[in-house]
């Protein structure tokens, strides 16, 4: 089984859910090609990437705007198809402008390297451009694609509701990382069948990501993980460390990531005066942020919908959490109530409420026994629901039964190949 994966950037620091789902495929011995739109440039990377098999093919490579250069080098695997792009263009070309005709000569491309290496079917990660250059390459050449849907990809207000509907009625299935995001799909386009899309939570490695030595350190250490920017809250966060601190409750918070918010969380650190409370981290891989989990009291990310619709679906960081037996406090938004069970494995509280956060967050440091329930149930729900080994060979059985232009499955498996298993291709 080779599968192409398409996506924005690999390996993306903030996408480790990403770079997961790759390797556990690989270890069930699926073949993947990457086709990655744009390189790295983070400067940092999970030290799983060194794990990857997978070849990465970077569409940024491909010199700008010189499109049927790029087809030429694959024209012997892509003659068949070209049929397919002159329909397209047709149809498009009377009210594209240059960015649509990028993206759908990349799909070409994407379509003639799939037939030259034989992969079979595509997946997008996010149901915004590499969704639509999926889309592209399965019209251009009758490759089946599908993809998965996360949070910004649908929810801002800049989605082109018009094309993502043209997407979704044409993926084999589409997937949707909560029961909150498939509820608001179906309703904003109930033209597309409901069988369609389909619920699959993201998994993290609970085998990586397991408990310390210590699941009740003391120190009253609060620890928030995501990108600096308004949807995750962390203004909020910093106003409850205020309140807390102001009520006499000792505290450390540590923030982990970085992004353009970041100036203005730390002016408010500044003014709310808690420069000796609060340290920001910048950006930290998985083996940093498991450390820092199995070191903290809590974890904390209240996030919020942001003022274009922008929200989180299924934070990763706190199945992460969940698996390090880490009490969490987050916010009654989109999917993150079906990871916490308020009041069982962690706690919620209203978006954009420091008051009510602040409560929350004391109840944890303040007993050691509601943070050594939560710690029991929280793993148990990880490994009920958000185990990465089970979810990806689900994921694996929806790729096995994908239809090809034939309309029959281009794949048969019957059980998850075992850990031994390797696959071809070269190190990105």
């Amino acid at each position: 089984m080779r599968i192409g994966y398409v996506v924005k950037m690999f390996p993306r620091l903030s996408e480790t859910f990403v770079l997961n789902e790759i390797l556990e495929l690989e270890r069930q011995g699926v073949d993947v090609v990457v086709f990655s739109l744009k390189k790295p440039n983070e400067g940092r990377f999970h030290p799983g990437v060194t794990r990857v098999k997978a070849p990465v093919i970077y569409l940024e490579d491909l010199e700008p705007k010189k499109w049927w250069s790029w087809l030429s080098v694959e024209w012997t695997a892509f003659a068949p198809h070209a049929q397919g792009l002159w329909s397209i263009l047709e149809r498009e070309l009377p009210t594209a402008n240059a960015m649509r005709i990028d993206e759908i000569f990349y799909g070409a491309f994407i379509a003639a390297k799939a037939a030259r290496m034989d992969i079979r079917s595509l997946h997008a990660h996010f149901a915004s451009i590499p969704a639509t250059l999926a889309f592209y390459a399965s019209a251009t050449s009758g490759i089946p694609y599908s993809f998965t849907a996360h949070a910004k990809d649908i929810y801002t207000d800049s989605v082109d509701q018009t094309l993502l509907e043209k997407k979704l009625a044409a993926a084999q299935f589409v997937i949707t990382v909560t029961d909150f995001n498939r509820r608001y799909l179906a309703a904003k386009f109930p033209n597309i069948p409901s069988e369609r899309i389909r619920v699959l939570h993201n998994g993290v490695d609970l085998d990586f990501f397991s408990p310390g030595e210590s699941t009740s350190p003391s120190g009253n250490s609060i620890l928030g993980v995501g990108r600096l920017v308004p949807k995750k809250g962390f203004e909020y966060l910093l106003r409850a460390c205020s309140i807390l601190r102001n009520r006499g409750v000792g505290l450390r918070c540590q923030i982990v990531g970085q992004g353009p918010g970041e100036p203005a969380l730390r002016e408010l650190s500044k003014e709310l005066g808690l420069e000796a409370d609060v340290e920001f981290l910048g950006a930290r891989n998985q083996e940093e942020v498991r450390a820092l989990m199995r070191s903290a009291t809590v974890t904390c990310l209240p996030c919020l919908r942001d003022g274009d619709g922008n929200q989180d679906a299924l934070p990763t960081v706190l199945l992460e959490a969940l698996g390090c037996g880490l009490p969490v406090v987050s916010t009654r938004l989109s999917g993150i109530p079906e990871i916490i069970d308020s009041e069982e494995n962690g706690l919620l509280v209203e978006p954009g409420e420091p008051d009510e956060l602040a409560l929350a967050l004391g109840r944890v440091l303040e007993s050691e026994s509601l943070r050594q329930r939560y710690a029991i149930l929280g793993r148990k729900k990880a490994e009920e629901k958000f185990d990465l080994r089970r979810n990806v060979g689900t994921l694996r059985q929806m790729f096995a039964g994908t239809k090809g232009p034939s309309g029959r499955p281009d794949f048969e498996i019957s059980s998850p190949a075992p850990s031994f298993v390797t696959t071809a291709g070269g190190h990105s």
